[in-house]
């Protein structure tokens, strides 16, 4: 063979190479569900987008947890729930426990310095008191003194510190801020009257609403939208992976059934594109 039969087969399987590579990162899959799986680190005390519905259950369920299985089939890889206590989600995602993190977690410019997101569900924060309570507000200064129940590493204990330092730099008394690790146990303190007011999702409270009737009622809503992000580790090709799936859940109207199924605004879901 001569020396120019072996740089032109070189060259073809140098250009075979390059094409068949190509083709790998044009399937449109993320890059960490190559072992076959997507794992997802989830908090399932949330509903309706992660919960369990009765005990004993193995795996959530919820608005989240039906787009992680739907993203799992769509790549055509199996999901896999590792369940997390909110404020070790992000944690574990940086250190490698799992492939993303989608449990109810709003975007903000804090976790994008670090982290890639994208959106999936726009939502608005919430003032909630229970149903048989007397408490009204007129603005949020109005919980000057209260009891407000929160969950810890959630963005509603920035919210609550802002407002305490508003409220003390104008002369009045800071409200009493008491966290927990669940957002159910912020809605059992206000249900049994330990505070006065928690902070939430509409999502949350339209869910329960639905369950349970009359039990809890919003004091206040924030006119600002906020956006539920799934969130992944730093790689722009992921990112852009994880987006056209879900604009491809989308457009065959697979998240529009999802939402509905779980008595949410299909509405938002465009929202969260914009």
């Amino acid at each position: 063979m001569t020396k120019r039969s072996l740089k032109l087969l070189a060259l073809a399987g140098l250009c075979a190479a390059t094409l068949g590579g190509g083709a790998m990162a044009a399937d449109g899959k993320p890059s960490f569900v190559s072992s076959g799986s997507f794992q997802v680190c989830s908090d399932p005390t949330f509903p309706p987008l992660e919960f369990f519905e009765k005990t004993g259950d193995r795996e959530p369920s919820g608005f989240d947890t039906d787009l992680i299985r739907a993203l799992a089939k769509h790549w055509g890889v199996k999901p896999r729930f590792i369940v997390t206590e909110f404020t070790g989600l992000l944690p574990g995602l940086e250190s490698k426990r799992c492939d993303a993190v989608i449990s109810g977690t709003l975007i903000t410019p804090e976790r994008t310095q670090k982290l890639n997101a994208v959106p999936y569900l726009a939502s608005a924060t919430i003032v909630f008191g229970s149903g048989k309570g007397d408490i009204k507000l007129n603005s949020l200064d109005d919980l000057s003194g209260k009891v407000v129940a929160v969950q810890s590493g959630t963005r509603y204990v920035t919210i609550m510190e802002k407002l305490n330092a508003d409220l003390k730099a104008a002369g009045k008394t800071p409200a009493v801020l008491q966290t927990y690790p669940k957002g159910s146990d912020v809605a059992q303190q206000v249900l049994v009257g330990r505070a006065a007011a928690g902070l939430s999702q509409d999502t949350e409270l339209a869910y329960r609403e639905l369950q349970t009737p009359g039990q809890f009622k919003t004091l206040y809503a924030f006119p600002e939208k906020d956006i539920f992000g799934a969130y992944m580790r730093p790689n722009p090709e992921d990112q852009q992976a994880v987006q056209d799936a879900v604009s491809a859940l989308k457009a065959d109207g697979t998240l529009k059934a999802i939402a509905e199924k779980w008595k949410l605004d299909p509405a938002n879901l465009e929202t969260a594109a914009q």
